[in-house]
C-alpha cells in the first residue's frame, strides 16, 4: 500500500481569521475546492451521479461500502490533513501557514488534484 506525506505552505491572500484548532477549517474548505477542482456534475448528487465509479471526488469523499464492513459504516477516507497546530488566530497576507497532507492508497496517484485544490 502507498503512503505518502506532503508538506505545504500557503500564504493568505487577504487577511485571515481562524479557530485555534484549524483541522475542521481545512477539512470543510478543502472539501468544497476539490468538488470545484475536479467534479463533472457539479449540481448533482454522488450517489445518482453516472460517473461515480471512476470520480476522483467520489473516491476520496464517498469512500465504498464493503460487505465486510458493517451496514451503514464506510472506510475512512483515503487523506488526512495535519493542520498548524498552533494557536493563532490571525493571519496577515504576508504570514505563513503549514499543514501536511498524508494520502494513502490510490490517493497518492491523486496528488495534482489535491494541490490544485490546495
Amino acid at each position: 500500500m502507498k503512503i505518502s506525506k506532503f508538506q505545504f505552505t500557503i500564504k493568505p491572500q487577504k487577511e485571515l481569521f481562524l479557530p485555534p484548532y484549524k483541522g475542521s477549517t481545512f477539512r470543510g474548505g478543502f472539501g468544497h475546492a476539490f468538488k470545484r477542482a475536479v467534479c463533472m456534475e457539479r449540481n448533482e448528487d454522488c450517489i445518482q451521479c453516472s460517473i461515480r465509479h471512476n470520480c476522483v471526488y467520489s473516491y476520496v469523499f464517498n469512500t465504498s461500502i464493503l460487505q465486510e464492513v458493517e451496514k451503514g459504516e464506510r472506510f475512512p477516507h483515503p487523506f488526512i490533513i495535519e493542520p498548524p497546530l498552533e494557536n493563532k488566530e490571525y493571519y496577515g497576507i504576508n504570514d505563513r501557514l503549514d499543514f501536511c497532507l498524508i494520502l494513502v492508497g490510490r490517493a497518492v496517484d491523486y496528488i495534482p488534484y489535491f494541490i490544485f485544490a490546495f
